[in-house]
């Protein structure tokens, strides 16, 4: 496999703890599909669902080091964060430092995720709470105990 940007040969390494392969020279690299997901989850809660992940896709100019063909290029997860995807979907391009910008991304997604959820269960705690509190207030009234 060859860098994307400078055509030089991609070297066994480590992105975030994970397999990857570097490019010497720009430090870009090249994850399989399976590595992009496993460090998301290094800082996504696994029973939170990710959403979509490419957005505004568009063709690039460089050839995957996977198939050859033009590479797509897209807005990860909707932020301003452009990355490099293989068309038949075998793995991402990183440019240099990309994979910390990603968890970025994901712990605030998390963040964001976790206040919904928390919201949700308020919301409806508080309709139980105030459903029965009527219906006792109800009983209450028609009972004469009021």
């Amino acid at each position: 496999m060859y860098c994307i940007k400078d055509g030089l040969e991609l070297k066994s390494s480590k992105t975030s703890g994970h397999p990857s392969m570097r490019c010497q020279k720009c430090d870009g690299v090249w994850l399989t599909d399976k590595t992009m997901h496993a460090i998301e989850d290094t800082v996504f809660d696994e029973s939170l669902v990710k959403g979509q992940m490419q957005y505004g896709t568009q063709l690039t100019d460089h050839s995957c080091p996977h198939c050859g063909e033009f590479m797509n290029r897209f807005r990860y997860r909707g932020h301003n964060l452009e990355i490099e995807s293989c068309p038949n979907d075998a793995g991402f391009w990183l440019d240099n430092g990309e994979d910390r910008k990603i968890k970025e991304v994901m712990k605030e997604r998390a963040k964001g995720l976790n206040r919904s959820v928390g919201a949700q269960h308020q919301w409806h705690s508080l309709r139980r709470n105030s459903s029965r509190s009527s219906l006792v207030e109800r009983l209450k009234r028609f009972l004469g105990w009021h």
